[in-house]
């Protein structure tokens, strides 16, 4: 993998995972392990990156508690430049709650990221210098719509979303013509597209909806059943790496990192989405949303099998 210079905007957060010991039972108290630790999907990509070589630079926003000074302090360790990102005096971090089937996939969450508000329009247009300078910009839906209109607008470096959830997915609508990539999973590209994706054909129809708007990659993630990419010349499917998950939390953000890279480095599709999924499939094996043992050499290792 090359190194590029990459500028990430969107969330920073708490994350909080409560994995079940045996099947939920809604309704009840369900005993099981709590973890706490460091999330956001914007955070988490531009954490990928840095550890996988890349010249990242991140802008959210840091509240003034605990956990946005150990945000920051990560940032620093592993070589994240945050000059950029908001400081906010009297306020907590957002905060991200999910509850784990005892597999460790996720069944429900709930996030509180409005601190993410901050970043407008107004001091996105600041920034276009940055901006423009970089070799890629990667959002996250966690913005605002205006603010993420801005960037579709202005910035002329390549410029990759990734959709974050159902509820926000819609905020990227009005900006798709203007964006290089997109990483969403299938209900959001339902969403985006309008249409129903119930087979890998359908998954086509979705990605060369995209395309006709003026997307050149299309990725959608579908959890334990692999995922699938599009640059509009090919297509192709793959299945997950074997693994044992811990947390699925994060896995999605890494397959954006890797992939974003790959498509920069342009690396052949099926490629791509391999290194996506080596990078989702290491994230799922640590506790936390961003697996410390990711690497660019643990990566192309990973790929070893595979290519025989």
């Amino acid at each position: 993998m090359s190194r590029h210079r990459i500028v990430v905007i969107g969330g920073n957060n708490v994350d909080i995972h409560a994995t079940s010991e045996t099947q939920l039972v809604y309704g009840d108290s369900n005993p099981g392990h709590i973890h706490t630790g460091l999330g956001g999907v914007g955070r988490n990509i531009a954490e990928n990156l840095a550890r996988i070589g890349q010249d990242v630079s991140l802008v959210t926003v840091f509240g003034d508690d605990e956990f946005s000074l150990l945000a920051q302090a990560q940032a620093e360790r592993v070589g994240m430049d945050t000059a950029h990102s908001i400081r906010v005096t009297n306020a907590p971090s957002c905060v991200y709650v999910c509850i784990n089937e005892p597999d460790g996939v996720m069944s429900v969450a709930v996030n509180d990221m409005e601190l993410c508000e901050r970043i407008t329009p107004e001091y996105l247009q600041t920034l276009l210098p940055v901006l423009n300078a970089a070799d890629a910009v990667i959002v996250d839906a966690n913005i605002s719509e205006a603010a993420i209109d801005t960037l579709a607008q202005h910035v002329t470096a390549p410029l990759f979303a990734d959709a974050v959830a159902a509820k926000k997915a819609g905020r990227l609508h009005r900006s798709l013509p203007r964006l290089r990539g997109l990483k969403c999973n299938q209900i959001e590209a339902e969403l985006l597209t309008g249409l129903a994706i119930a087979h890998e054909h359908d998954m086509s129809a979705a990605a060369n909806s995209l395309h006709q708007m003026g997307l050149e990659y299309v990725l959608i993630t579908l959890g334990s059943r692999g995922a699938f990419a599009s640059d509009g010349n090919a297509q192709v499917f793959e299945r997950p790496f074997p693994q044992r998950v811990i947390n699925s939390t994060g896995c999605g953000d890494a397959f954006t990192a890797a992939a974003v890279v790959a498509a920069l480095d342009h690396r052949e599709l099926r490629e791509l989405l391999q290194l996506g999924l080596a990078a989702a499939s290491m994230c799922g094996q640590s506790a936390n949303a961003v697996s410390e043992h990711i690497s660019q050499a643990a990566l192309e290792e990973y790929l070893v099998p595979r290519a025989n």
